[in-house]
């Protein structure tokens, strides 16, 4: 026996070993190493190849998003201790995760191929009351998923894949309507109306604040260019397409892995919060080769997810156009009427601050003195005790998830204040499948 074949069969065997079960001590939940392979002939059930290089990833956006998947399962390579542990992590942090997946609704709002399907549905970036109506459903799935332990193959009322199923099918629904739309004018790859945003009246001196701040950086240059062909669309342009709902799940769960303590994250199992993410990414749609929490281990993942943030999101951000602005604006409306002390102003100065890590001078001179005083609480109390605090940590958690279920219940009735009628009729736009 050859020694390359030797190395081979010892590769193969520690592969299969990987591909079943984690190793689970703390140095192992770091290092992650039974996350996925780059070699072909690896690939087992159990161990799925890794999603493509960085290089190659603008090729998502060709690729239709809607991915077939058998109802009421989960992937093959799913590892259900570790996504137990994802489950538990997200617990102990929920208040954070929420916060860190609000502040990276702004990225998802100005990522084209999402913001415009939002715009196109009319809801979100034009009517306030539907926006608080959906923010609310939109942590009930949290909930869900969070809550709703998944100890082994999925059972056939599983509440975890009640709510994924019913997401889907929206997804589907709405890449229908626009498929529609597109055949009705001929192929016109543009579906929002202009009307329903070129005439709304946006806040312009909180935008240009924004902007200053972002000039002023010291952000490089090569992080201000937008990524070739992010903005251009045509035809052969799916909407719902691979790209857009890897880069929504990215906006959604990468902020904590990036930089949690930014947060007020605290634990060392964030391999396994990924590994939740990346079986709620396919379940959703996304193939492998596009699920971009699918890396070999923990340290090659943060710098995946660091080359979407700074080639991605940061450049999106110089390039905001009146679109996104308003569906932003709306958005921030609708937070307002549940949490009034989320001002455009102070969500924009922690986006800013929390999770681009820059300055925002600009923006703190139209703080108003709520504002002013939601910050010092931010940086003098919240935080510090989040990360210090674990007493602290889990009130926040049940403060918050209280409130969700007070909110949830206003707009959903007595479905929103049970897990399995949080997970079947928590929509804006219901879908039943009893």
């Amino acid at each position: 026996m050859t020694s390359s074949t030797k190395i081979y069969l010892l590769l193969h065997f520690f592969s299969s070993i990987w591909g079943q079960q984690c190793p689970y001590s703390s140095q192992y939940q770091e290092q992650g190493t039974c996350g996925c392979t780059r070699d072909v002939k690896l690939i087992r059930s159990n161990l799925p190849s890794c999603s493509v290089p960085y290089e190659d990833f603008p090729s998502a956006r060709n690729v239709y998003g809607n991915a077939p998947r058998v109802d009421q399962s989960f992937p093959t390579w799913i590892n259900y201790e570790l996504f137990q542990r994802g489950q538990q992590f997200a617990r102990n942090n929920f208040w954070s995760v929420g916060l860190a997946a609000a502040l990276g609704r702004a990225a998802n709002m100005n990522t084209p191929d999402i913001r415009d399907v939002i715009m196109f549905t009319q809801v979100m970036s034009s009517s306030p009351i539907v926006c608080a109506r959906i923010l609310s459903s939109f942590a009930a799935k949290n909930m869900v998923w969070f809550q709703d332990i998944q100890g082994g193959p999925p059972r056939d009322d599983s509440d975890f894949l009640q709510t994924v199923n019913r997401i889907r099918w929206i997804h589907i629904k709405v890449a229908r309507d626009i498929d529609a739309k597109r055949r009705k004018d001929a192929y016109n790859p543009e579906i929002v109306d202009e009307s329903t945003f070129d005439n709304v009246t946006i806040n312009d001196a909180v935008w240009d604040a924004f902007q200053k701040d972002l000039i002023a950086s010291p952000i490089p240059e090569v992080e201000r260019r937008l990524p070739p062909h992010f903005e251009e669309r045509n035809t052969s342009t799916p909407y719902f397409n691979q790209q857009s709902l890897s880069l929504f799940l990215f906006n959604a769960f990468a902020y904590p892995i990036l930089a949690g303590g930014n947060f007020g994250i605290v634990g060392s199992d964030l391999w396994a919060f990924n590994h939740l993410s990346a079986v709620i990414g396919y379940s959703l749609g996304i193939d492998d080769a596009y699920n971009l929490a699918l890396q070999p281990n923990f340290k090659e993942l943060k710098e995946y997810y660091s080359k979407i943030f700074k080639g991605y999101i940061v450049p999106g951000f110089f390039h905001l156009d009146k679109r996104s602005k308003v569906t932003l604006e709306n958005i921030m409306k609708g937070t307002q009427i549940n949490i009034p002390g989320w001002t455009l102003q102070l969500y924009l100065y922690r986006l800013l601050t929390v999770v681009m890590r820059v300055p925002g001078y600009n923006l703190r001179k139209l703080f108003t003195i709520e504002d002013t005083f939601q910050d010092a609480a931010w940086n003098g109390v919240t935080l510090p005790n989040l990360l210090n605090s674990k007493n602290y940590r889990d009130a926040t958690n049940n403060n918050s998830i209280q409130d969700y279920l007070r909110v949830g219940e206003r707009y959903y009735g007595a479905n929103y204040t049970n897990q399995w009628g949080r997970a079947r009729y928590s929509f804006y736009t219901p879908i039943r499948n009893d």
